[in-house]
Parts: C-alpha cells; structure tokens; sequence
C-alpha cells in the first residue's frame, strides 16, 4: 500500500473463527474430552463465525475500501461459559502445567496447543469493530454468542459421549 498508492488494499484482522466446519487450534481445544484451564483466569472471547468470515472477505473485494478493519461478531463471552455451553468437564490448572500439558499434547500431536494460544486462554482478546461498521459496511449476522452456540451443535454429542465414558 506504502508503495503503490493507486492500488486500494484491504486488511481484515478477523477474531478467532469458529464455527462447524473449522478446524483450529481453538476448536480443537474445545473438542477435548476435558478442557484443560488457567487457575484463576477467565478469559473473554470474541468470535467470528465461519460465514461471516467468507461474507467479510467477500465484502471488501468487491467494495474496496482501502484501510486495516478488526472483524468479530457482537459481544463477548468468557471461557467458564464456554465451557458450561458445551457440557464438557474442565480442569483449572497453574499456568506452568498447563504449558507443559500443552507442550505434550502438541508433541502427541493431539492439540496445536502453542505458547500464543496458551496466552489467549489466560488473558483473552477483545477487539474494538466500529471502523467495521461505519467505514468498511459490514454487519456480521452472527454475535459471539451465536457463533459459539452453532460451534456446540456440531460439537456437543461427541464430547458428550467421550465425558460419559469417563
């Protein structure tokens, strides 16, 4: 953009997409069978669902409108209610073992549990959207919360099943 003024460039810096069909290290964390925590943290979430990411892309190359744009559904939620959304049982842990139990799933390769994501679970993130209005155009149709309770739909039975089991 710095170097070819005439060319309108776009940046969606998107929240974390959820949703049915993705497959992330933040929706391989919640499919767990137990859904490991930082003692003494909650963090709030803010998410984007997998629709609204396509339809946000879809948006700014066809309207161009040049500038850098934080995209996320409305509201936050935290992680305990997340988790009591999906049913699954959690554990709270130090922020050192969680680390280290990350550290060894990631080598078992059952999680892409990495340093960045363990930060997010400790802290959260939540990011201002109103340039995502009133300059780019764009209206998400589904809120974090809405987003999240589609997640569960796809989610919930299997977990649900592996908690029975235990």
């Amino acid at each position: 953009a710095r170097r070819r003024p005439d060319v309108d460039v776009t940046m969606i810096r998107a929240a974390n997409v959820v949703g049915p069909h993705v497959s992330s290290p933040l929706t391989n964390y919640f499919r767990l069978p137990v859904i490991p925590r930082v003692l003494g943290f909650d963090p709030r979430l803010q998410l984007l669902h997998e629709d609204d990411l396509m339809r946000v892309l879809c948006h700014a190359a066809t309207t161009g409108v040049p500038g850098t744009f934080n995209v996320a559904g409305d509201g936050v939620m935290t992680l305990s209610q997340a988790v009591r959304r999906l049913g699954t049982p959690s554990v709270s842990l130090p922020r050192f073992a969680v680390g280290r139990l990350g550290s060894i799933m990631r080598q078992a390769r059952v999680s892409d549990f990495s340093p960045e994501q363990l930060g997010f679970l400790t802290y959260g993130r939540g990011v201002d959207t109103t340039r995502m209005r009133t300059v780019l155009g764009f209206e998400p149709q589904f809120t974090t919360a809405e987003t999240f309770a589609d997640f569960c739909q796809s989610v919930a039975p299997a977990v649900r099943e592996g908690a029975g089991r235990a």
